[in-house]
């Protein structure tokens, strides 16, 4: 891709030598693997072929080339096949591949489009992709691509968006003409005239600008409204009011206007980035925050008209993760709102990216007043579509199948003025013993055996990481009491707990049990609750073991900030319970009380048995 895009004459080969030479470092960061810097990649150069790698770049260089001399249609079709082959080079740097830039502007600004309604893509031994490509109707498609409208992609990386965009431009400016009815020389008029006065684009390192060239010009000297930010993530962050000034400027893109109107912005913007190189002491892994966010705030203050932008989706619904709740909370209540497409499975996306909390397309109308957005699931490819109201403070259900039921367990809640066990659960740090307690005070433990006698007036069963970082398995030990230097008085209570790297079992088994009132535990584990006596912790878990809890607690994501704000509380535990009876069948008064039907029922132990049979 880098090689693709490098200011490099055509007739001058680039060797492997050449290639981390012409290379900056803020792109090799961003394009290249994590962790492969400059000089570990040139430890490893000499097992490379040398006159390969040349021949590679060069037939890359040559189809691209090749490319130019087609017409606008043909060429858009040749270097979305060049983009084909190349591949992520890890789950933070998606490239957006062509069908995707498809789908995504197709299904919310419009425009013309390269693939069937399905989206399919070529096989060896079908051809998918439309030879003609065909036009989706939005309602804001022929505002924005208009014979004087502007387009902006906010983070390019390949130029894709771009070429969609530009694509589009030109489709509309030849009136339902084909290339096959203009002259070749006037269809290339026409589409160096729409990247000069139609497009823009916003980069986060030198390299994605020169790619995005490429993409858009070939190796033409057209003029490209390209700019590379060096600082662009950290100006969204700290200075935003200078960011939309820039941008907005005419002169900044050498505009003779006083001020930029930019019909639509769009993008894939980068997801998260490392807080600090290091490794963790907590847990062994380098600290990472959500940017996305910043990205969507900074198309939405210059945006004219509509912003179409794609990233992680249940982390920003449910507000849960770093930065995700007073932006999560503004964004579903936001009038400006139109659409949300959801993918639950990020690889309906992004094939071979694994994005726990599946991916949304938030598609806004910076013109709308009106509160209440449509909502769109998709998984599998099958669609569930329902116009949603601003849903205030609660959280919606991802999954439009769960809401009739997750209404019905709000209003149990209401009735009975109970609460949601969110409110319970203890911190992380409940006993202040970090993963890398036991590698640090090897000691201050010994391993636990069920055969051995201890003092439990003097020692404490310790649950913790033997060791920090993935490495680490959960382990029971035996140390004194005078390790915990927290709320040691919780020592004598029995606490419900759950695994603290899934605690609300989306993934797999939350690992749930009962700690007696002679332990403790590290961050390994978080408590869900904590009891005066054993009935009360044995009732509470068995309550939390009923398919509908379960299911419940299904309805948020895996973060641990939004872990069970869906489940409700039932506050007593003991036999005095008005409500449920524990000594009898748990799950038929649960429905009961809740009033599901048959069907609801029915629907619930399906998703629940599907998470076990995914488990074994």
């Amino acid at each position: 891709l880098m090689i693709y895009g490098a200011d490099v004459p055509i007739d001058e080969d680039i060797d492997i030598d050449r290639f981390v030479e012409i290379v900056d470092e803020k792109s090799w960061e961003e394009f290249m693997p994590a962790g492969v810097t400059k000089a570990i990649f040139a430890d490893f150069t000499k097992y490379y072929d040398r006159d390969i790698f040349i021949a590679a770049g060069k037939r890359i260089r040559k189809l691209s080339a090749a490319a130019d001399k087609e017409t606008p249609t043909r060429r858009v079709q040749q270097i979305a096949e060049i983009f084909r082959h190349f591949k992520n080079p890890d789950k933070e740097t998606v490239l957006t591949p062509w069908r995707i830039v498809n789908l995504h502007m197709s299904d919310t600004i419009g425009g013309w489009c390269f693939f069937n309604d399905n989206y399919e893509e070529d096989t060896n031994e079908e051809h998918k992709r439309l030879d003609e490509p065909r036009f989706v109707n939005q309602n804001a498609t022929t505002e924005i691509f208009r014979e004087d409208g502007n387009v902006l992609e906010i983070n390019s990386k390949t130029g894709l968006y771009p070429l969609y965009i530009a694509y589009s431009f030109y489709k509309q400016k030849i009136e339902g003409m084909s290339d096959d009815d203009l002259e070749p020389q006037d269809c290339q008029l026409i589409w160096d005239d729409t990247i000069k006065n139609n497009v823009f684009v916003i980069c986060k390192t030198p390299m994605a600008k020169s790619i995005t060239m490429r993409t858009l010009r070939g190796f033409s000297d057209t003029p490209v409204n390209a700019h590379y930010f060096e600082d662009l993530v950290s100006m969204l962050i700290h200075k935003p009011e200078k960011f939309q000034k820039r941008v907005l400027k005419g002169s900044y893109w050498k505009k003779e206007v006083r001020t930029m109107i930019f019909d639509a912005v769009v993008g894939n913007p980068p997801y998260q980035e490392e807080t600090a190189k290091q490794q963790s002491a907590t847990n062994g892994q380098a600290s990472r925050k959500n940017i996305f966010h910043y990205f969507q705030m900074g198309a939405d203050s210059i945006a004219s008209g509509s912003v179409s932008l794609i990233y992680p989706g249940a982390r920003w619904m449910h507000r849960s993760g770093k930065g995700m709740a007073k932006f999560g909370l503004d964004q579903i209540n936001d009038p400006r709102l139109e659409k949300i497409i959801f993918y639950p499975d990020s690889q309906d996306i992004f094939k071979d990216v694994a994005i726990a909390d599946g991916i949304s397309i938030v598609y806004k109308n910076v013109r709308k007043t009106n509160p209440g957005f449509l909502y769109i699931y998709r998984k599998n490819g099958v669609s569930m579509t329902i116009e949603m109201n601003c849903p205030g403070e609660e959280l919606i259900s991802l999954n439009p199948k769960d809401g009739n039921i997750v209404n019905k367990v709000i209003k149990f809640v209401s009735n009975h003025e109970l609460t949601y066990i969110h409110d319970r659960i203890l911190p992380r740090s409940l006993f202040g013993i970090e993963s890398s307690f036991v590698e640090e005070n090897p000691e201050k433990v010994r391993p636990y055996s069920k055969d051995e006698s201890v003092d439990f007036t003097k020692e404490i069963k310790l649950f913790v990481n033997d060791k920090a970082g993935k490495a680490g398995k959960t382990t029971w030990f035996i140390a004194s009491k005078e390790v915990i230097q927290r709320n040691a008085e919780l020592i004598g209570e029995w606490q419900v707990v759950v695994s603290s790297a899934n605690a609300g079992g989306q993934k797999r088994s939350n690992q749930i049990e009962v700690i007696d009132n002679h332990s403790a535990f590290g961050r390994s584990r978080v408590a869900l609750g904590s009891f005066k006596t054993k009935e009360e912790a044995v009732n509470f878990f068995n309550y939390c073991k009923t398919p509908l809890i379960r299911f419940m607690f299904l309805m948020t994501d895996e973060s641990l900030t939004s872990l069970a704000k869906k489940v409700p509380d039932l506050l007593d535990y003991t036999a005095d319970n008005e409500l449920i009876d524990f000594s009898e069948n748990l799950s038929e008064q649960l429905y009961q009380l809740i009033e599901l039907t048959d069907e609801e029922i029915g629907y619930v132990e399906s998703i629940i048995r599907h998470k076990d049979e995914g488990s074994k």
